[in-house]
């Protein structure tokens, strides 16, 4: 699997490279049009990533973490209601007792068979006889109120700032402007970077400090107006 780091980068890179070619192949581009078409390219990235990005989140707030532990003292302290024989158990249950028995991090999965209750405020233990041994499942649901406010701010949020950055590009265009473009690509790629390595410390005050620093610097710099 492609570590998300190595994708955060590439995709700044990819844009970079495209923007390349489409002024290569284009006669009436020049290099300095590379940034105008970066920031339209990212416009357009965001827009898909958008509804990918709430998919994603809507798919891990179905999922279900579950870990199993040995009981020492065996089953023979529990209601007998509480304890099932594995062979008792539907395929499906079966199957997540063995992928979490078999795993030491606990194992995650969208299947919730109906024999073991998910915990919420308490933890809910469900207890398992396997092999002579007795084992307690504790599942827990990765869904809450945060995986729905999370996927209702990157709509609110996404939109319009896809919206302002492709309107940015449209302007950049039109006005015959590096300056700005430039300046913003700056800031992007420097949010990128910080996010990938640093995570999300000083994240985006940093990155519209050297997106404001791009833009001071070339306070003279238009030589798509010449």
């Amino acid at each position: 699997m492609v570590p998300l780091s190595a994708i955060q980068l590439g995709i700044p890179i990819a844009i970079f490279l495209i923007a390349g070619v489409l002024v290569f192949l284009r006669s009436d581009l020049t290099r300095y049009h590379i940034p105008v078409i970066m920031l339209a390219l990212f416009a357009l990235t965001s827009g898909l990533m958008i509804p990918v990005g709430a998919e994603m989140i809507r798919s891990d707030a179905e999922k279900h973490d579950y870990r199993v532990e040995s009981q020492v003292e065996g089953c023979d302290t529990t209601a007998d209601e509480r304890v099932t024989e594995f062979s008792e158990l539907s395929p499906a249950a079966q199957d997540v007792f063995l992928s979490t028995l078999q795993s030491d991090e606990g194992y995650t999965t969208t299947a919730h068979p109906e024999e073991y209750e998910i915990s919420t405020d308490t933890t809910q233990e469900n207890y398992v006889v396997y092999e002579s041994d007795c084992y307690s499942v504790v599942g827990f649901q990765r869904g809450t109120w945060g995986h729905g406010l999370l996927r209702m701010g990157l709509y609110v949020v996404g939109i319009p700032a896809t919206i302002g950055v492709a309107l940015l590009a449209v302007f950049s265009y039109r006005n015959k402007s590096v300056r700005t473009p430039v300046a913003a690509v700056s800031g992007y790629v420097a949010a990128v970077g910080l996010y990938t390595v640093v995570g999300l410390r000083m994240l985006i005050l940093t990155s519209l400090l050297f997106a404001a620093v791009v833009w001071i610097v070339l306070e003279d710099f238009e030589p798509l107006k010449e």
